[in-house]
């Protein structure tokens, strides 16, 4: 920056203003200052443009840099109350902690619903760094000007913000928990998961379902059910008179209570198990571990990335961290062959079909 000045006969300050695109600085020499440099074969260092963008921000190094926790949960608190949120807050803070940033969660709402409004206060207080999380599904689209920020995403969360995400590996963590069906012994797993929240996935809980099912004989093949928010107990009875199966991978669906309703009991005459379970499903039941503070401090980790390279706005080639997770075995779905009797395949109801509900 200073053979810069001294060729061009400007201010250092004026140098490293202009290379920063600071508006205070004229467009003519912005232009010949960049141009200057690109000849001089000029390449900021990442890190120190990151460390000075801070202290320029706070006035010194002395206390942790604020990264900022976008919300639009229709309230500040509301989100707290899920299990999914809460985990992923978990694994955002330790994270934090450990990098030496202090977590400070912005709710749209606060801000009347107003991003512009959101995203000045940002700017006044120096806050670079930005994770957006913790939506509702959004009818009108909500957007963030990612100029001037380091944005990451969390899940799906923000889905008409173009930007890096990590989120939890849900074509992989389908196919781990059919995968340990079959380690179990059952030959006929069937997925429910809500239509909605299929969608949100990109489809990918279906997908997955549908690969796994290649592999079967064609006899045990059968068809999820993705029930709109509408949808009827007899679309359910409907769906398990055809597929009969013997056992079902669950998510936010009220199977063990439309089950009871038809008079077939888990384990004895279905196996269950939960796709990411809450806190009320885990230690009893089966099921996916979604590892989802690990998901939140991986999106926590892109944010920092971006920090740490000054890589401000949107990325031409955006990036998707998938983190996989874990199986637990429970109660709900044991071993198929301890609920067998001698001389028999599997227990009483197990190969027969459930009755169809009246209408």
């Amino acid at each position: 920056m200073l053979e810069i000045a001294r060729r061009l006969d400007v201010n250092q300050s004026s140098v490293s203003r202009a290379l920063r695109g600071d508006p205070r600085i004229g467009e003519e020499l912005r232009g010949r200052v960049q141009e200057m440099a690109a000849r001089l074969g000029y390449a900021p260092n990442p890190l120190v443009s990151a460390l000075m963008a801070t202290r320029r921000a706070r006035g010194g190094a002395s206390s942790a840099e604020v990264i900022a926790l976008v919300t639009n949960y229709g309230g500040r608190e509301d989100w707290r109350g899920k299990d999914v949120c809460r985990w992923e807050y978990q694994g955002i803070q330790q994270r934090a902690r450990e990098l030496g940033f202090r977590i400070e969660v912005f709710a749209l709402g606060a801000f009347r619903n107003d991003m512009a409004r959101l995203q000045a206060t940002l700017r006044a207080r120096g806050i670079r760094g930005v994770l957006l999380g913790f939506s509702r599904e959004e009818r009108e689209c909500v957007s963030f000007d990612c100029r001037g920020f380091c944005v990451a995403g969390l899940s799906a969360y923000f889905p008409c913000v173009t930007t890096d995400r990590a989120n939890f590996h849900g074509f992989f963590n389908v196919q781990l928990a059919l995968d340990q069906y079959h380690r179990l012994g059952y030959r006929r797993p069937a997925l429910i998961v809500p239509e909605l929240n299929n969608r949100v996935s990109n489809n990918l809980w279906s997908g997955a379902f549908l690969d796994w099912q290649r592999r079967l004989p064609k006899k045990d093949r059968l068809e999820p059910f993705i029930p709109r928010e509408d949808a009827s107990a007899a679309e359910f009875s409907d769906w398990l008179y055809r597929n009969a199966p013997d056992s079902l991978l669950v998510y936010k669906y009220p199977a063990r209570a439309m089950l009871a309703a038809r008079g077939l009991r888990v384990p004895e005459d279905m196996g269950l198990a939960w796709l990411y379970r809450t806190c009320d499903e885990m230690g009893a039941t089966a099921g996916i571990d979604g590892n989802l503070g690990v998901v939140g401090a991986a999106a926590l980790d892109l944010v920092v990335e971006r920090l740490y390279a000054n890589n401000t706005g949107v990325r031409e080639y955006p990036k998707e961290v998938l983190i996989k997770g874990t199986w637990r075995d429970g109660g709900t779905l044991p071993p198929r062959e301890s609920l067998t009797t001698p001389g028999t395949e599997a227990g009483p109801r197990r190969n027969r079909a459930p009755a169809r509900a009246p209408r």
